[in-house]
């Protein structure tokens, strides 16, 4: 092996996570109103506050104060969405078409180019979609967004997103069983291998964690939060593959859960709003057509 096998693969997770994290970068910044949990908010509370029976119906039943609100329910339906598509992925992989002779060339590739440098470095990157580091990650923003802005419905956010990424991505692991990659000189992974876990983890909460450090700031930082957490779930993605812990697909279908989670989570906490339940406060708050009728005609 020679000496550029070293750092090939570093290079290559380097490069992915950079591309990403820019891309990223530059949509949020290109778009600085564009937070896609409150304009969510504000679109699903629009089209309920033009029915005042809808109206009526929210405040009694979908009280953000009392309950998780019409957009967490609708934020559970995508999940379970999100759940039938991956099956259709799946039973392309048990068919052996379409991604799977990708995969392993993928594998292959990696365990040729492989050495004891690369992997230990790819070893330390990859601990960044780990359970203990992406909890630990999410208390640490959740204490400093307690201590700064006194919202502890931060914290409700944040565990939503952790414990359902792992909840969603074991309960796919559990339901496909698919086998992981056994090619040497890599270790065989004990447990399923789809959707990749670290992956999912990692899109899920460091999205989630640059949407409570970016409350408040401006449009460049909240830019710059969003494409390095896409530039960490990327680098994860790729380390798992490097790694011989997971096939191509397993990772990218992580990454798609992951971030599929943090989208509906975020849309039931309104974006940097983040108060569970604001779609259906935007929407008990919307005037009914009659009164905005009734108004007009007082001001005539």
């Amino acid at each position: 092996m020679d000496g550029r096998s070293d750092v090939v693969q570093l290079v290559i997770v380097a490069v992915s996570s950079l591309a990403v994290g820019l891309v990223w970068t530059l949509a949020v910044r290109a778009l600085p109103q564009a937070d896609p949990g409150r304009s969510g908010s504000h679109r699903i509370g629009a089209r309920l506050g033009e029915r005042s029976d809808v109206r009526r119906f929210l405040r009694s039943r979908l009280d953000p104060e009392t309950a998780t609100g019409f957009a967490l329910t609708a934020a559970l339906a995508g999940v379970a969405l999100a759940g039938i598509v991956l099956g259709v992925v799946v039973m392309m992989i048990r068919s052996d078409s379409g991604v799977v002779k990708l995969d392993s060339a993928v594998t292959r590739w990696a365990a040729t180019h492989s050495t004891t440098l690369s992997r230990d470095v790819l070893r330390v990157v990859t601990e960044g979609g780990s359970t203990i580091v992406v909890v630990g990650a999410a208390l640490v923003a959740a204490a400093y967004a307690v201590r700064r802005w006194r919202r502890w419905t931060v914290l409700l956010f944040l565990a939503i997103v952790v414990a359902g990424q792992f909840l969603l991505s074991n309960a796919v692991k559990i339901a496909v069983e698919r086998v992981r990659p056994d090619e040497p000189p890599f270790d065989v992974v004990p447990g399923p291998s789809f959707p990749s876990g670290h992956a999912t983890a990692a899109a899920a909460t460091w999205a989630a964690i640059a949407l409570v450090l970016g409350r408040g700031a401006p449009p460049r930082v909240r830019a710059i939060l969003a494409g390095s957490a896409a530039g960490i779930a990327t680098a994860v993605a790729c380390t798992r593959v490097f790694l011989g812990a997971h096939w191509t697909s397993d990772t990218i279908a992580g990454l798609v859960l992951g971030w599929a989670w943090f989208g509906v989570c975020a849309v039931a906490f309104g974006g940097r709003v983040l108060r569970l339940g604001q779609p259906a406060k935007e929407a008990a708050a919307q005037p009914s057509e009659r009164a905005i009728r009734a108004r007009l005609s007082q001001a005539g």
